[in-house]
């Protein structure tokens, strides 16, 4: 039998807490003492919903215990840090499922605490809705969001699919799924950035992967709050969100031993770039160079008319050659995830 990674998951309390638990302050998802980053929906109730990957909260809380009131469409898996650095390995990680109350008790050596929440797992394992956070203590200000800010548009590779996992042959599951540890949040967290993450697993620029979900490609999907949601709930952006943008996409247009047309996968190109002006920067990146997907993303960067948009080659067999470092479905592990971050940075640091 393949050797799976092990997991200690904590599922602190799967049901209702009794009544008698002392509660000094219930504090709503939407309070702006709570710092969201990645795109939600705040809603008339209060609550905070999202299913993009790497969605994640920073709460701040002067008290012992920490209540969080969460429910699930379906099962997704966050990295729950408290006292450290979203860099840092997780303090628990959980599965939301079904509608829960999660209670963290903190050690007493300390009175005010940090607690960060962060979607692993990316939206079709499901939505999430964040209700209250309680505490037998009280809520203050949470670190806001940072000057610097960094979006990723990408397919599974920026989602971290399968990084966890020792085995290339093995399957993918989503236990072993971790946008935290992917290239992406490596470079936010050596820029000290805010990051928000626009990727879906299969997803292209022109095609997805093998040809599935046609016209339903990442130019389209971009546009919307939820990533699986229907056209009702488009994103309009946010004022205070202004980000350096890396865009990883084109490995699935190519899949198959499918090339599409260039015209094609050109204007499609441009149609999610037009999402963006010529005061953000763009970076427009490929796995590998000298290759037909890096000759076309090269060619679309050379034909658009941003002031400020490059094209950058990685050069990732090096990595994977020899099924060296990959995880679930031939999907980069963590090694590769370090290398690929690595040489991203090489060439956006003259950025910052």
């Amino acid at each position: 039998m393949k050797r799976k990674i092990t997991y200690r998951i904590f599922l602190l309390v799967i049901s209702l807490l009794p009544m008698s638990h002392a509660v000094a302050e219930i504090m709503p998802a939407c309070d702006n003492r709570i710092t969201w980053v990645g795109r939600t929906s705040f809603e008339h109730t209060g609550a905070v919903s999202f299913d993009w990957t790497a969605v994640y909260c920073r709460i701040r809380v002067a008290g012992d215990t920490l209540r969080l009131h969460i429910s699930d469409s379906g099962r997704n898996f966050y990295n729950v840090y408290v006292d450290r650095q979203i860099d840092d390995t997780p303090s628990y990680v959980i599965t939301t499922q079904g509608d829960s109350i999660y209670t963290f008790v903190f050690r007493r050596c300390r009175r005010v605490h940090s607690v960060i929440l962060q979607k692993r797992t990316e939206a079709e394992q499901g939505t999430t809705t964040f209700y209250t956070a309680e505490t037998d203590g009280f809520f203050l200000q949470a670190e806001p969001l940072r000057k610097r800010q960094i979006e990723f548009i990408g397919d599974s590779y920026t989602c971290g699919y399968g990084i966890e996992n020792c085995d290339s042959t093995d399957r993918f599951t989503p236990e072993t799924e971790n946008v935290c540890k992917s290239f992406v949040s490596l470079i936010a967290h050596h820029l000290n950035a805010d990051y928000e993450v626009i990727a879906h697993s299969g997803m292209g620029v022109c095609r997805n992967y093998n040809s599935k979900f046609p016209g339903w490609t990442m130019p389209k999907r971009y546009r919307y709050r939820f990533d699986m949601d229907s056209v009702e709930n488009p994103y309009y952006g946010n004022s205070e969100w202004n980000p350096f943008v890396i865009i990883m996409l084109g490995g699935n247009d190519f899949s198959c031993g499918v090339t599409p047309d260039y015209d094609k996968f050109r204007d499609a190109y441009f149609d999610l770039l037009s999402n963006f002006n010529d005061s953000t920067t763009i970076i427009c990146c490929t796995k590998n160079k000298n290759t037909e997907l890096s000759r076309y993303v090269e060619q679309v960067v050379l034909e658009s008319n941003l002031a400020n948009i490059h094209f950058f080659a990685c050069d990732f067999d090096e990595y994977t050659n020899n099924r060296q470092y990959l995880g679930a479905d031939k999907h980069p592990d963590e090694r590769a995830h370090r290398r690929l971050a690595a040489q991203i940075l090489s060439f956006i640091k003259p950025f910052f």
